[in-house]
């Protein structure tokens, strides 16, 4: 009966304890609540495709499907400074995209686009390693830890083709970071392709962080959108940067 007479304090009593539960769950995710080093295999798949790090979308397959083998193997490359290494994180999420006949009979290729200079992302990189056993500690605190003078766009799609018919030039050419707010059109300064042997990984856009002086993405930036012709389509990414926030602040 008391209830019943105190209608609106029931509602602000279930909105304070919505609030309460939205901002518990946000604290549990693994790039808040604890220490990379703490990570286990669930939260790094977490991270990796379901985290404001990356971006999932599709291609519609216009082209014939490569016939290469897309298993992928641990891997080291040398990347802007520091030790790129083991992409088999990257890997485990082309073998763990969901991938089904259905998306093949819809000519849907599963595309994720990586913010690969975040320390989160190269974190979780590490810490797959780590868990894989091609990595010790040290060298994935190393790895975490390098200083990234550039931003990193990785993109990986279950079907690679048709990055093995054009060269990291027409990439270069053809991709680039459109800021919302400031309107700023931003061109890669380099493309990398990272294959084993003869088959593609991914390919890595690398972006200056500053222009003329002054910052590339701004403090107040709402949406980063990464965009890059593929075949007879243009694909896009959007990622903001105000929910790009790990425990020790943004991470771009």
């Amino acid at each position: 009966m008391l209830a019943s007479k105190n209608p609106s304090k029931q509602a602000g009593l279930f909105f304070a304890l919505l609030v309460c539960t939205t901002l518990l769950w946000a604290d549990n995710k693994p790039w808040k609540s604890k220490p990379y080093q703490t990570w286990d295999a669930k939260d790094v798949q977490t991270i990796m495709t379901d985290s404001p790090w990356v971006s999932k979308t599709t291609v519609r397959r216009s082209w014939d499907p490569s016939k290469e083998n897309t298993a992928v193997q641990p891997v080291q490359q040398e990347i802007s400074g520091g030790v790129r290494s083991d992409p088999t994180v990257m890997g485990s999420v082309r073998s763990n995209t969901g991938a089904t006949d259905s998306d093949q009979s819809n000519q849907q290729v599963n595309t994720y686009v990586y913010w690969y200079s975040s320390r989160l992302i190269r974190a979780a990189a590490a810490r797959q390693s780590f868990l894989r056993g091609s990595m010790d500690q040290t060298s994935a605190d190393k790895f975490t830890d390098a200083p990234q003078t550039e931003y990193q766009i990785v993109l990986r799609m279950d079907d690679m083709t048709p990055f093995t018919t054009k060269d990291e030039k027409f990439y270069q050419q053809n991709a680039f970071l459109q800021m919302r707010r400031s309107n700023l059109k931003l061109p890669p300064s380099k493309v990398l392709y990272e294959r084993l042997g003869t088959t593609m990984e991914d390919v890595v856009f690398f972006f200056p962080k500053t222009a003329d002086g002054a910052p590339t993405i701004a403090r107040d930036e709402t949406d980063v959108v990464f965009s890059c012709k593929v075949a007879d389509q243009t694909l896009h990414a959007d990622f903001k940067p105000k929910t790009m926030v790990d425990q020790f602040g943004p991470d771009l």
